[in-house]
């Protein structure tokens, strides 16, 4: 399992979180900014504690005030280990970082367990992003190809299904449901989020 830690200036919930875990964990990824002497001084905290009990560790650093930097870097992070198993605990850290990481698996469609403790100690609550989603577009190669066609300047369906060499029906019914779900607009322009997403997958 992956477990991933928002962090701030303090970093008793990410301990409290690796203790409730323990060894059902195989790498931790760390997400936050750490330019701010505290929160430098909790990265620190953490890490020594990690590498004392030998558990692989990613950093990634964001700028915890930029929703869409936030987004787009832990989205990559997402994608770029689909098929493992997710545990977000969402603790810890800037409320605007910790709504743009769960932002960031819905955007890409990839569900996790989210974990939550309470900020005195009580109770820790978990549910799955899947339970609180409806069934969206599972996003094919098509889509990403037809969305970097846009990108690229393209927005006819005629210019599209040529640029890119899928037929021209399927090029259709793929735009429709990229319109459906807000990834483009009405005049096949992409939206802030199908820019995004465009971002995650390296586009």
């Amino acid at each position: 399992m992956i477990l991933i830690l928002t962090l701030g200036f303090d970093e008793k919930f990410q301990y409290r979180a690796l203790m409730r875990q323990g060894k059902n964990v195989d790498k931790v990824i760390i997400i936050g900014g750490f330019e701010e002497e505290k929160a430098k001084k909790a990265l620190e905290s953490l890490v020594n504690f990690l590498r004392t009990v030998n558990v692989p560790f990613e950093i990634v650093e964001v700028d915890p005030r930029d929703f869409e930097n936030v987004i787009e870097n832990v989205g990559k992070v997402i994608v770029n280990n689909a098929g493992k198993d997710f545990m977000v605990n969402l603790s810890g850290g800037m409320r605007l970082m910790i709504l743009a990481v769960f932002s960031a698996f819905l955007l890409t469609g990839i569900d996790a367990t989210i974990e939550i403790e309470t900020e005195d100690l009580t109770k820790v609550y978990y549910f799955r992003v899947s339970d609180v989603t409806s069934p969206s577009l599972f996003l094919t190669k098509a889509h990403l190809t037809i969305l970097k066609a846009i990108k690229d300047g393209y927005s006819s369906a005629n210019m599209i299904s040529k640029t890119t060499g899928i037929p021209l029906t399927t090029t259709w019914r793929r735009l429709n449901e990229l319109r459906k779900e807000k990834f483009i607009d009405e005049f096949n322009k992409l939206t802030i989020k199908g820019e995004i997403l465009l971002k995650i997958y390296g586009f």
